[in-house]
């Protein structure tokens, strides 16, 4: 079966969104609405009548309606707000939408201001809902035309861009499409103002994101209960007040994902209460958000027979935005009509994420107050005009063992970040003597032992739905985690480091469980040895400098004590092999105090201090030390590579480009769960988060993870997804490379390079072995660096063969890429896979041409046709396709130039399959077309116009247009178009002005002058041309002088 995108896709789409209330207004009465002008995305007239619908202010008890000038300043502001980059300015649009503005009127004599509101947030019903198709927006060079558009009262809430479902790839490419029209240049931005949820949908697939999100980051939806009945029903009804519309048809996926994200009283909730603007980022909530803040609202309207709300647990894993979640929660909890003076207590265990947390809040038009201090806190808690606290755990501990606080309100909520850890039990038992009615709620990224959940149990279990590793994993909001073993690497104190640790991933009783924190202190003994440091630092600068360095990949080292993260940072900061030098900066707590593990009473060494005080010095102070390192890590550059670490930033640091996490420090339950996520955030290039043991704390990863004692509290389902081993992903090099072989299973001999790239001339073909082979390169590098377990599992012929036969495609990948004009954003693939070349592969062949041939310097055009490497065809279909790419680029300078050029390319390569022509003829054809393009006058083209392009492309619009409405041209009535293309291009050229795209009134002038010209003149050439005709000549031609002017 063959699809189109409008039938499979679009038609489907707009006739549901239709039947579910959205009313359809058409291309027509959509310009109609915004006065004629494509750069106005408002529908102004539905605006206007629905101000005035939902805006009236009391004063004196007398209800009023505002002036007329109040209404159109009102549209006048949300139309014109003045453009500060695409999240700026949408921020600015979403305050003007959620909180309205205030403008002054005069009643009997007194001057006073009211607010004007543009949506009616509580009563959706009072709201008006339009959709558009193919919503024509101009924007600076360009007109763009997203599928469909949804307004609420006449503004646009959200864009869709529609695909069919046999296109492999084809939800990227919406998204593609929704990432180009937010571009400034050649994009239409404003509409982007504007809009709140952004969908890429085909009848099997949706995604969906808010404004500037990279496409690594748009996200899936998942109802919680099953709306396929609900979804049937409305398909079977015709459309509202008509009788269009009934089908008998199952529901696809599309249908119920724009049922689950579009239906209007959703829409309006998710717009109001779940979009943050967090650190310059556009945010919308993911679905498990969602719910568990919609549960979270039920569960709170309930009481215990003592007067107090039921509160919970909250377990989302870390990565997936469980703090965006608490601040969702927090700014939903402060809009609730139903709770009176709410306040919000937000408890975390981190200042950096306190900081964060109320700059979230900030940004969402709230205004937190930060506790400096235990007594500061307590203060907060007594005033009861503070709506929102935040404070960290320990000024809250010490705020609940004053005497002078208590506060018995129901509607104080406690929020509480990782609530598992050991405060959990002793700070409850406080927080019920001093707030004896407030709401818990607890939030936690790792699964809760047992213990954790009996206590849980106490104040309410879990709020659902849980969202554990495997879901996260699952829905691409987090990467899963590979884990390689690599104790058994270490040759020195083999004996003491088997007598001391038989193996922490062994069972162990109830009794040696309570002693493992005495176990890990006799292993750390061991892992501090200079010995013992050097040989895991010398591994660890192969294993990063070989497999990931330069491609913007970044890498943690855990160590157990202070002294020997700075055994590490000398190591590698007197590393002469350069070959095996890194970047490393260490990140410690100060000497004098505790930090994770380390005993109490442990001195500093004279190591540890000289290095902090020689460091505070250079930086004027260690604070602004670790924000420059913390800074440098996370961007490409290679300043900053490893960051040695003993126990701060193992938990809630979030460095999306962190790739790997080397252990040499054992770890165990919350702690271990906590330090491998430092890995699993997304990142572009970043298949899985790599985690290095070199204490084997989890040996082989061969067992159920709870067999382990490190994380024996916990229950096996909740683990699930957790990590998996790297033999796991080593295994299936053998079902990637045969995958990558299939691609040409219809081609007889694999070793004729010249079938193969004849094979994959069809563009969805190149597609489809890009991605095959890169999917075999990424499995293949994990594999090559992860030596010893490679070993474990292939030969080395086995090995070598592999390598081989990615060093063949990929020399088949380049070559195409310059045959066929490719220009493949390679960022994903570039970043390991160049590494793999650079590493593992030779050399050899790697000196073809990449690019697509310079068809414009004579010079370098020959040189690089020689550069060809294979067939004479071979060398054809390069400059064709490279000719064929500039036809493409050129289109909208000259349409009917570059058109005429691109279909005699596609008629001599079709001319060449169907052996007409032969290898010589082919390339000779190409050759000749190559150079009558550039040479700008061929064959047929008047003397005028010759090398004058704009007048040219004038001239090719209005000849083209005059034939395609049946009027044959004679030789004088040619040449006088010819000087009509002339006398349009001095007409453009003479109303220019510095930015005249924007200025409707420069166009309107062009507009109108080439109409008076053009009406005149064909009397006198006896060429009658009609209105419609003229509009269109008139519109082509303004798109080509956006072009060339």
């Amino acid at each position: 079966m063959s699809y189109s995108e409008l039938h499979d896709s679009q038609s489907p789409a707009l006739l549901l969104l239709r039947k579910l209330g959205w009313q359809h207004i058409t291309k027509d009465e959509a310009l109609q609405q915004r006065g004629g002008i494509r750069s106005n995305v408002i529908l102004e007239d539905i605006l206007e009548q629905q101000l005035k619908a939902l805006n009236t202010f009391t004063y004196r008890g007398n209800n009023y309606k505002f002036s007329e000038g109040n209404i159109h300043a009102a549209i006048h502001a949300i139309k014109n707000v003045p453009d500060e980059g695409l999240v700026r300015t949408s921020e600015k649009v979403y305050d003007l939408i959620t909180l309205g503005k205030s403008f002054e009127e005069t009643i009997q004599g007194d001057r006073k201001s009211f607010t004007i509101k543009y949506i009616d947030w509580e009563n959706p019903r009072n709201n008006v809902y339009h959709i558009a198709d193919e919503f024509a927006v101009e924007g600076l060079n360009e007109t763009r035309r997203p599928d469909l558009v949804l307004f609420i009262n006449g503004i646009p809430f959200a864009v869709i861009e529609n695909k069919r479902r046999d296109r492999n790839g084809s939800i990227d490419e919406a998204i593609s499409q929704h990432q180009r029209n937010q571009k400034k240049e050649n994009g239409i931005p404003k509409l982007y103002h504007y809009a709140h949820l952004l969908l890429a949908v085909h009848p099997n697939e949706v995604k969906y994101a808010a404004i500037d999100t990279k496409p690594k980051f748009w996200s899936v939806w998942e109802e919680q209960t099953d709306v396929e009945d609900k979804v049937q029903n409305i398909i079977k009804k015709p459309v509202s007040g008509t009788k269009e519309g009934v089908e008998d048809r199952l529901p696809t996926f599309q249908d119920k994902m724009l049922y689950s994200l579009c239906r209007k009283d959703r829409l309006l909730e998710l717009v109001y209460k779940f979009i943050v603007y967090d650190d310059r980022k556009k945010k919308i909530c993911r679905y498990q958000q969602y719910f568990t803040v919609m549960n979270a609202l039920q569960r709170i309207k309930e009481f215990t027979k003592e007067g107090q709300r039921r509160g919970g647990v909250v377990w989302h894993t870390q990565g997936s935005g469980k703090s965006l979640t608490m601040v969702m929660l927090a700014k939903c909890l402060s809009l609730e009509k139903d709770i009176k003076n709410a306040r919000v207590i937000i408890v975390t265990d981190r200042i950096d994420l306190d900081n964060q947390i109320t700059k979230t809040f900030e940004a969402c038009q709230k205004h937190p107050v930060q506790a400096k201090s235990g007594a500061d806190l307590a203060e907060l808690i007594n005033n009861n005009g503070i709506e929102i606290i935040t404070t960290i755990i320990d000024k809250f501990d010490a705020a609940l063992s004053r005497r002078d606080i208590e506060n018995d309100s129901a509607n104080i909520f406690v929020l509480v970040d990782e609530s598992h850890r050991s405060q959990y039990g002793s700070m409850h038992t406080k927080m019920r003597k001093v707030l004896p009615k407030a709401c818990y709620i607890g939030f936690t990224g790792t699964p809760l032992t047992h213990n954790e959940k009996s206590t849980a149990k106490k104040f309410g279990g879990f709020i659902l739905p849980n969202y554990p590793i495997e879901k996260a994993v699952r829905d691409k909001a987090v990467v899963p985690l590979l884990y390689e073993g690599r104790s058994a690497k270490l040759s020195v104190n083999r004996t003491a480091l088997d007598k001391e640790f038989t193996r922490v991933s062994e069972p162990l009783t109830e009794y040696q469980t309570k002693n493992l924190q005495r176990k890990f202190a006799s292993i750390t003994k061991i892992y501090k040895s200079q010995q013992v440091v050097e040989e895991i630092a010398y591994d660890i600068a192969k294993h990063y400098c070989e497999n990931w360095q330069g491609k913007g990949f970044k890498a943690m080292l855990a160590v157990p004590l202070r002294e020997t993260a700075i055994k590490y940072l000398r190591y590698f900061e007197n590393q002469i092999n350069p070959k095996l030098h890194l970047n490393a900066r260490v990140i410690i707590s100060a000497p004098d105090t505790r930090e994770d593990n380390e005993e109490v009473d442990e001195e500093p060494t004279s190591e540890v201090q000289k290095w902090w005080d020689k460091t505070s010095r250079d930086y004027g102070g260690i604070d602004e030390y670790e924000r420059v390192t913390i800074e440098k890590f996370k961007q490409e550059s290679e300043d900053v590579e490893l960051l040695i670490v003993v126990g701060k930033l193992l938990t809630g640091f979030d460095a999306p480009n962190c790739s790997i996490l080397y252990l040499a420090k054992p770890l165990a339950e919350h702690n271990l769960l906590q330090a491998i996520a430092r890995v699993n955030r997304l990142y572009e290039g970043k298949d899985f988060g790599y985690i290095i043991d070199y204490i084997g704390i989890l040996g082989e990863l061969d067992e159920a993870l709870t067999h382990y004692a490190a994380l024996s509290e916990f229950d096996e389902e909740d683990l699930e997804g957790s990590l998996i081993s790297v033999a796991e992903e080593i295994k299936k090099l053998p079902q990637r490379h045969a995958e990558l072989v299939d691609v040409f299973k219809e081609v007889k001999k694999k070793a004729d390079k010249e079938a193969l790239e004849r094979f994959l001339r069809p563009e969805d073909k190149r597609d489809i072995f890009r991605q095959k082979l890169t999917a075999f390169g990424r499995t293949l590098h994990t594999a090559l660096a992860a030596s010893d377990e490679l070993e474990k599992i292939f030969s080395r012929e086995k090995v070598t063969f592999f390598i081989k036969e990615f060093e063949y495609y990929n020399s088949l990948r380049i070559s195409i890429q310059a045959r066929y004009a490719d220009k493949v954003d390679f960022k994903e693939y570039e970043k390991r896979i160049q590494k793999l070349l650079d590493t593992y592969v030779s050399a050899e062949g790697m000196d073809q041409i990449t690019e697509p041939i310079n068809i414009f310097d004579e010079e370098l055009f020959k040189k690089e046709v020689e550069r060809v490497t294979g067939s004479i065809a071979s060398k054809a279909d390069a400059i064709a396709y490279a000719t064929k790419k500039v036809t493409s680029e050129k289109m909208d300078e000259d349409p009917v130039y570059y058109k005429r050029f691109s279909d005699m390319i596609d008629q001599a390569i079709q001319d060449f399959l169907q052996k007409r022509i032969t290898e010589s003829q082919y390339l000779a054809k190409q050759i000749q077309i190559r150079n009558e393009m550039l040479k700008g006058s061929p064959e047929g083209v008047p003397a005028e116009v010759q090398g004058k392009p704009e007048a040219r492309a004038f001239y090719g619009i209005l000849r083209e247009e005059i034939l395609n409405a049946g009027i044959q041209l004679s030789a004088k009535q040619n040449k006088a178009l010819a000087q009509a293309g002339l006398n349009i291009a001095n007409i453009i050229s003479s109303l220019v002005i510095r930015d005249w795209v924007r200025n409707n009134d420069v166009k309107n002038k062009m507009m109108n002058d080439m109409e008076d010209y053009l009406l005149r003149e064909s009397a006198q050439w006896g060429i009658t041309i009609s209105y419609e005709l003229l509009d269109t000549m008139l519109e082509k031609c303004i798109t080509v002088a956006k072009k060339v002017y």
